[in-house]
């Protein structure tokens, strides 16, 4: 009869493979300030994997991606070790992803098992960012799109230029028929990046660049959705109620609102940024790379001041903006401000599901006040008044507003 397995998770393992990692692992969940029982769920995980390990003769300098694939994958689910658990597939994948950032800082980098396509896509990811500038999650999003097309052409195989021929090309970007115009564009676009980046390296892609679709973009026969400013202040005002991370959530909504800021450059923004003497923050995370001096307003000044002072929880992370929950101090990511904003709307009621409308508002109260199309393109970070004029467009009822009289005309 096979022994029952253990009722209590083990508290150390000084023989584990991975015990050269353990004090890292474990300060790294203290400094998180991770609650007990998950600090103790994350350790039983972690020595799972490092037994499970041992037995199929890995050694600590040898621990791969794959592995980790390959145990949740394929050994949780079947796991009949006498003195482990199989845990939730959530905590058990949670926990050893942050094996790895443990294993990366202590020099026991688990490696990743890299395909020709993993290399070619990290290749042109590199490219993307270090010759056009792209942010990570337009960068994220081509990857995604290239390596469809690859997959589709070429398979898994090293990757063969001269094998592509235009008509894959099309067939790729233009599908059944059934594919809509946007969808369309955005490959598109993304397969041009690619050609444009093997023409970098050297290949001869004239004649792909050249038989490219490029579907038309149809130019907007609406106006951009923008907040009066009745909205805008009740928007603002909503931050009032009492609620988690308030003062976080109002500073997040300040720069939004007062400067434009998109989510990733709020996310991005870090206490050497801000000039207090000076009253100005720098805006590092920009499409382009570009790095632009804005004078910070009063109001959002003091929304950030007030969170950094009275709800900021420890001063390790650079970051102005970072988690209140495990792992605390860490920086927030874009999408935690776009939820932010997403709550207040539900908060109001408004259907709305756009942050980037925000953009507009700010760029179109500008106008209205009378500032010049260069002011607002250096506000909003445009390198093209051609993209400022986009949100910017006005009606035909606030232009008789402001026209003057023609010269000579009837009064």
């Amino acid at each position: 009869m096979r022994p029952s397995k253990r009722k209590f998770m083990l508290k150390d393992d000084p023989g584990n493979l991975l015990a050269p990692v353990f004090g890292a692992y474990r300060q790294r969940l203290s400094d998180g300030k991770y609650a007990p029982k998950v600090q103790a769920l994350y350790f039983a995980t972690v020595f799972h994997f490092g037994d499970w390990l041992k037995t199929e003769g890995v050694a600590p300098g040898q621990v791969r991606d794959r592995h980790v694939r390959q145990f949740l994958a394929d050994h949780m689910p079947s796991c009949e070790c006498d003195r482990h658990t199989r845990g939730d597939t959530h905590t058990n994948r949670a926990a050893l992803h942050l094996l790895g950032r443990v294993m990366e800082s202590t020099g026991f980098a688990m490696t990743r098992t890299l395909t020709p396509m993993d290399a070619e896509l990290l290749r042109f990811d590199a490219k993307m960012r270090e010759v056009w500038g792209y942010s990570e999650s337009t960068r994220a999003a081509r990857c995604r799109i290239v390596k469809r097309f690859l997959i589709a052409t070429v398979g898994t195989q090293a990757i063969d230029i001269n094998g592509i021929a235009g008509s894959d090309v099309s067939r790729f970007i233009i599908g059944d028929g059934t594919r809509s115009a946007s969808c369309a564009r955005g490959l598109s676009g993304a397969i041009r990046c690619f050609l444009r980046y093997r023409q970098l390296i050297g290949d001869d892609v004239t004649h792909l660049l050249a038989g490219l679709p490029r579907p038309p973009r149809p130019k907007p026969s609406t106006l951009p959705d923008v907040l009066t400013d009745v909205e805008v202040d009740t928007l603002l005002q909503s931050f009032s109620a009492d609620f988690p991370q308030r003062r976080r959530a109002f500073a997040i909504a300040r720069c939004l609102i007062d400067l434009g800021m998109r989510s990733s450059e709020v996310a991005g923004l870090t206490l050497e940024d801000i000039d207090w003497q000076r009253g100005t923050i720098r805006v590092t995370h920009r499409k382009g790379r570009r790095a632009d001096i804005l004078p910070l307003l009063e109001a959002t000044g003091q929304a950030i001041a007030d969170y950094i002072l009275h709800e900021r929880p420890g001063p390790a992370c650079p970051n102005i903006f970072v988690r209140h929950r495990p792992p605390i101090g860490e920086p927030v990511g874009r999408r935690a401000v776009q939820r932010t904003m997403l709550a207040a709307y539900r908060r109001l009621g408004w259907d709305r599901t756009r942050v980037h409308i925000l953009r507009h508002t700010l760029a179109t109260r500008l106008l209205a006040r009378g500032t010049s199309m260069p002011v607002i393109a250096d506000v909003m970070g445009h390198r093209s008044l051609d993209t400022t004029v986009i949100y910017t467009k006005l009606d035909s009822a606030w232009l008789s507003k402001v026209s003057l009289a023609w010269p000579g005309g009837a009064l």
